[in-house]
């Protein structure tokens, strides 16, 4: 039987969930074409069904070698691709013509999204671009371009983009909510009629009614109209908790296993495998400053700001032969004292070579990696490790307003929201305390207070010498693709602090939680 045949077995299969079934028959496919791409990237997923993670990259290693110029191959192949952090090959995938000129253009879209998440952002806009050209009535490319423009610094032209998606699919509610993000809304020019009409449009408790709530909160509360806001917020929060699934005792009971697991001998028996360039981690909770530390470093000519890439944690996932979301589970943790930390260096040293850019240094800015300092200190000596601290209210406050995709799923709840903070802060006691001198504590209150003296205080932690250009976050090259993206650019902002007092009266779950640490 020719492999085509038996790979229309195998999906046959895949959709009754018969995953034995399914792997036989594209294993069949594989020995009549060892090349035959469909069935290579249909194992690679049903491997993963399975939960053999490393045959599983193996399999979609083999089909990337055949480089596929079906567009839809190309974006199933990407798709893959992106699952295992394989960057460079990533970008390299999606780099063929054959897809931004023939894929439908919202696949294009989805195309840049990903590009966009590993920091290839020329690349991204190109494919944006292309795929504008190809139908400027796009909704879902008006918005993706929009989002590069506002990572780029270019909020006029991400507004021109955001609305032009809404006239293409007024349900499109995401560009409502990004701008609302853009700038500061004023009495004269704001959004909040409008929001009001589309929360009643949407449908109730869906995603889309998640987003437009956020955004009217965000409206409302630059107008200083801050009873009002909270209820948007507080109707936000209960409709994305509907959403997610979070167990906060999971939290608690992780961080008792990585305690008792990562003792100091545990982190000092470090890997000797040399990194070809030094990766700066800077860890922390979300919205604690971290970008702003990563706009600062990457002011500095030697050092290339990667963003936020889950490369360790993908090179973690290869070493344990199990894949997790998010952030590291209790298998992973049990699998620690046996785990092979050379090839999880050798993995990581292939894997920043593309996110060093040619530069001797690159910032990882992934929040969540405080999860993983002890590995990192023991599979990457050479690492600095950096961990943002900010004031808890503020800290919490900030994740309560903010819509995550995907990830902070604790964020939703006051109290949940402040035992995630205490599980935090109390793993970093423990690194503190079993890696003295290893990690770096930055405040943010002195960041934002003396960004120079903070700014050569970190230099001379990562072995560099301070550069003016480091305290000029406000500059416009380099991209942001945060929640604070319409932040960066401007400037060292001191007027961010306490901005919960607004909320003080609502808010007494979350500072009755947080009491401990003050």
């Amino acid at each position: 039987m020719a492999a085509h045949q038996l790979w229309v077995e195998a999906e046959k299969a895949v959709d009754r969930k018969q995953w034995d079934a399914a792997e036989r028959a594209y294993r069949r496919a594989l020995a009549s074409d060892r090349s035959h791409v469909p069935s290579l990237i249909g194992l690679s997923s049903v491997l993963s069904t399975q939960g053999r993670h490393v045959q599983a990259h193996e399999a979609i290693m083999a089909a990337w070698a055949q480089r596929p110029g079906n567009p839809a191959l190309i974006y199933a192949l990407a798709q893959r691709l992106r699952f295992f952090n394989e960057f460079a090959a990533l970008e390299q995938c999606l780099s063929d013509a054959r897809f931004a000129e023939q894929a439908p253009v919202p696949v294009v879209a989805r195309g840049v999204v990903m590009l966009s998440s590993i920091g290839a952002h020329p690349a991204a806009v190109r494919m944006a671009q292309r795929g504008v050209a190809r139908d400027p009535n796009n909704a879902a490319i008006l918005y993706v371009r929009g989002n590069l423009h506002l990572f780029s610094g270019e909020p006029e032209q991400a507004e021109q983009c955001y609305e032009a998606s809404l006239v293409a699919d007024p349900r499109l509610y995401q560009n409502s909510w990004m701008l609302a993000s853009v700038r500061t809304q004023t009495r004269q020019a704001n959004h909040v009629d409008r929001l009001r009409r589309q929360v009643k449009e949407a449908n109730p408790g869906k995603e889309g009614e998640a987003y437009l709530c956020y955004a009217l909160h965000k409206e409302l509360h630059d107008l200083g109209d801050y009873e009002e806001a909270w209820k948007a917020l507080e109707r936000g929060c209960r409709v994305k908790r509907s959403h997610v699934q979070y167990v906060p005792r999971d939290d608690a009971r992780l961080v008792d296993a990585l305690i008792e697991r990562c003792d100091r001998s545990f982190v000092e028996a470090a890997s000797g495998v040399h990194q070809p360039a030094v990766p700066i981690f800077i860890l922390g909770m979300h919205r604690s400053g971290t970008t702003l530390l990563e706009r600062m470093l990457s002011g500095h000519s030697q050092v290339a700001d990667a963003g936020e890439t889950g490369s360790f944690d993908a090179q973690m996932q290869l070493a344990a032969n199990r894949q997790y979301a998010n952030r590291l589970d209790f298998e992973i943790v049990e699998r620690a004292a046996g785990l092979d930390y050379d090839a999880v260096a050798k993995g990581y040293a292939s894997a920043g070579q593309w996110l060093s850019r040619g530069k001797p240094f690159f910032t990882e800015k992934l929040p969540m990696n405080f999860w993983n300092a002890g590995f990192i200190a023991r599979a990457l000596p050479q690492a600095r490790i950096i961990n943002l601290v900010r004031d808890p209210m503020d800290t919490c406050f900030s994740n309560l307003r903010t819509l995550f995709a995907g990830v902070a799923t604790y964020s939703y709840v006051q109290e949940e929201l402040a035992g995630f903070y205490l599980q935090y802060a109390r793993l970093m006691r423990h690194w503190m305390e079993v890696m003295p001198g290893r990690i770096l504590q930055v405040s943010y209150d002195e960041l934002v207070a003396d960004p120079q003296a903070v700014g050569e205080r970190v230099a001379e932690y990562c072995g560099l010498s301070y550069q003016a250009s480091m305290a000029e976050v406000e500059r416009e090259s380099g991209r942001v693709a945060t929640a604070s993206a319409a932040l960066a650019r401007q400037g060292v902002r001191r007027d961010r602090g306490q901005v919960w007092k607004h909320y003080q009266a609502h808010l007494r779950p979350l500072a009755e939680a947080l009491r401990p640490l003050y």
